[in-house]
């Protein structure tokens, strides 16, 4: 299987197609960039960062995340690159001043549209020689990739010193070829034995237990991971994924394997993880494998499933800080105790290498997505999850500490050390929607008896509507109409201890935050069983 490198420029016509072992140096002199397919682009981006500082170019980058799908949008994509660039001008050209300006003086400071961005970033690039590059755009959903390549498109016929290095599996190829004709070349590229030969020296080089390994044992390494890779169907439970991924799967095998087995203390174990590990083990497998090695751990082993948990079922990425507190919090605890806060590398070491850290934003997740289906698909690996992510998220909210948070909280500085207040405040309820167990339903109406004083009622109106000042005269019903939970809306409503028609700072009722949010069935409740009036509201985009 071979995958395609692009090079797209800001000249038309300097599109050619490549064969995968012409020499690079031309090119870097250049400075064309490329688009591969899931090569170590950051290798590239360092390389690219050298090179420019001897001649006065800009390099900014992107990745695109897999888990970040609903988040990484054109436009913030495009608005990150901007501001990367902006933070590390000495002087920032009028025209953007001027347009920051302008929209500070929108209710709340609306942020600039795609179309604002482009123009910015064509002022910007058409100055001084830049380079951007976007890691993984195959991970970006269909409409905003399309956005991005327009977008990069009009910043290169502005810009004819523009280079773009973009990193994508083949399948956006012709994508990519259409939009940009004439403004690309293109590579294949077809990872060898040796590839994988010369990342496991790598990584034996790097073993921090030199006394668990002899001369021996690294050739049998050596010999046997290449060779049963080579030969291994790499099919992820019943799923068999298609030819263009399989030597993704196998790369990602290696380093499952080599892992594993630089974990074992001594040479007899390591060299049995070995014989077991070459028995046909598929990707699939060895992510069971992998996992049953983390359920053998002992004290950590529900450390590190939790954290599996959560990466693979939070609404968003978490960062580091907040992965870390989620898992110090102890369902039943009045309290949060700080002292069981457990680090990163703790983490990483309990999960056995499935998890990594993005240390340019600090944010964790899987180490593939194809981890990320498989622990979907598996749901004998994590049960209910998100009844149990919704428990957590309501036992941090009505511990004492959260709770002592003045609502007012101006600018949230009262909450700077605690990281997961506001992840937990945003989504408890979507978690809850989706499975909500008797505990958090109980942990619910607990919240529910002071929320127009409670701090997460600052977070949830503050994403959802423009700034306000005083009561948010925010009910219990509110809370559990805008999140949609259908059963904590029944239960309250035959309570009978709630005005479903009262309206909060807003001026909006339960029903309206329901029927804006698209909770349908809500709806049907508010409107047969509670007894609500016809009304009118402004509604928030």
């Amino acid at each position: 299987m071979k995958r395609q490198c692009y090079f797209a420029t800001g000249i038309p016509g300097s599109g050619r197609r490549l064969s995968g072992n012409e020499d690079y140096s031309a090119r870097r002199e250049a400075r064309e960039p490329m688009l591969t397919s899931h090569g170590d682009s950051s290798l590239v981006v360092d390389r690219l960062c050298a090179h420019g500082r001897g001649e006065n170019t800009r390099v900014t980058c992107f990745y695109f995340d897999f888990a970040a799908r609903k988040e990484q949008s054109a436009t913030n994509m495009l608005g990150s690159l901007l501001k990367q660039i902006v933070s590390g001008m000495e002087r920032i050209p009028e025209e953007i001043l001027s347009a920051f300006q302008e929209q500070r003086k929108n209710i709340g400071g609306c942020g600039p549209q795609l179309a604002d961005i482009v123009k910015m970033l064509q002022c910007i690039t058409s100055s001084q020689p830049t380079v951007i590059c976007i890691d993984a755009l195959d991970e970006c959903v269909g409409v905003q990739r399309v956005r991005v390549i327009e977008s990069l498109k009009r910043i290169l016929e502005k810009s004819p010193t523009t280079r773009i290095f973009v990193t994508g599996r083949p399948h956006i190829q012709a994508e990519m070829e259409n939009r940009l004709a004439g403004r690309m070349i293109s590579v294949s590229i077809c990872p060898t034995k040796g590839d994988i030969i010369e990342y496991i020296r790598v990584k034996l080089n790097e073993d921090d237990t030199p006394d668990a390994m002899d001369a021996r044992l690294e050739e049998e390494i050596l010999e046997k991971i290449p060779k049963n890779i080579s030969e291994t169907w790499v099919g992820a439970k019943n799923h068999v994924w298609p030819d263009v991924l399989i030597d993704i799967f196998r790369f990602l095998l290696v380093f499952l394997n080599i892992e594993a087995i630089l974990r074992e203390s001594t040479i007899y174990r390591r060299r049995e993880r070995l014989r077991k590990m070459t028995g046909g083990l598929g990707l699939g497998d060895a992510y069971g494998a992998t996992i049953e090695r983390m359920k053998a751990q002992g004290g950590d082993r529900q450390l590190g499933m939790a954290a599996l948990m959560w990466i693979s079922h939070a609404e968003r990425p978490l960062s580091a800080d907040e992965l870390c507190h989620a898992l110090a919090i102890e369902l039943g605890s009045t309290n949060f105790n700080g002292d069981n806060v457990p680090s990163m590398s703790t983490l990483v070491g309990c999960c056995q290498g499935l998890i990594t850290v993005n240390k340019e934003v600090s944010t964790v997740r899987l180490i593939h997505f194809t981890l990320q289906e498989y622990l979907s698909t598996s749901t004998e690996i994590l049960r209910t999850p998100d009844s149990t992510m919704a428990e957590i998220c309501l036992t941090y909210l009505n511990s004492e500490q959260v709770k002592a948070v003045p609502a007012p909280a101006d600018e949230f500085r009262d909450t700077l050390n605690m990281p997961f207040l506001k992840y937990c405040s945003l989504y408890w309820g979507a978690h809850a929607k989706r499975e909500l167990s008797d505990h958090a339903r109980s942990l619910a109406l607990q919240l529910f008896q002071d929320c127009g004083g409670h701090v997460s009622v600052r977070y949830l109106l503050h994403k959802a509507g423009p700034p306000y000042r005083g009561d948010p005269q925010f009910s219990g019903l509110h809370w559990a109409s805008f999140f949609g939970v259908v059963e904590i809306v029944a239960a309250l409503i035959q309570m009978g201890c709630y005005n479903v028609n009262a309206g909060d700072i807003f001026g909006h009722t339960p029903l309206v935050w329901a029927a804006q949010n698209g909770h349908e069935e809500v709806v049907k409740i508010l409107l047969e069983g509670g007894g609500c009036q016809s009304q009118q509201a402004r509604w928030f985009p």
